[in-house]
C-alpha cells in the first residue's frame, strides 16, 4: 500500500470485474457527478457505511427510515405523535 502526500491519506490497490467498475462509476457520476475526487468520495462513504463508522450525528432519512425498519411496530397510518406517544405511553 503505498502512501500519498497526505499522511492521512493510503491508496489501496484493488482489482475488480470490468462490468462492476463501470456500473460503479455511472452511479458515482450520478450521485457524486463527475468533480475531481467524486470516485475516492464515493468509496469512502460506502465504507465508512459498510463498517459503520458514519458519525450518529450525521443522521439523514435512510437512517431514520432503518430505525423504523428495525422496530417491532407497525404503523397504520395514524398520527405520527400520537402513535409514538402510544408506544411509549406518555399523556398528553
Amino acid at each position: 500500500m503505498k502512501k500519498t502526500r497526505n499522511s492521512k491519506n493510503e491508496v489501496i490497490k484493488v482489482e475488480i470485474p470490468k462490468y462492476l467498475a463501470e456500473r460503479f462509476r455511472k452511479y458515482v457520476a450520478e450521485k457524486y457527478g463527475f468533480r475531481k475526487g467524486a470516485l475516492s468520495k464515493a468509496i469512502i462513504d460506502l465504507m465508512e457505511k459498510e463498517l459503520d463508522l458514519q458519525s450518529s450525528s450525521s443522521l439523514n432519512i435512510d437512517s431514520i427510515v432503518g430505525l423504523g425498519n428495525l422496530s417491532d411496530y407497525k404503523w397504520e397510518g395514524e398520527d405520527l405523535v400520537e402513535a409514538l406517544r402510544k408506544r411509549i405511553n406518555v399523556s398528553n
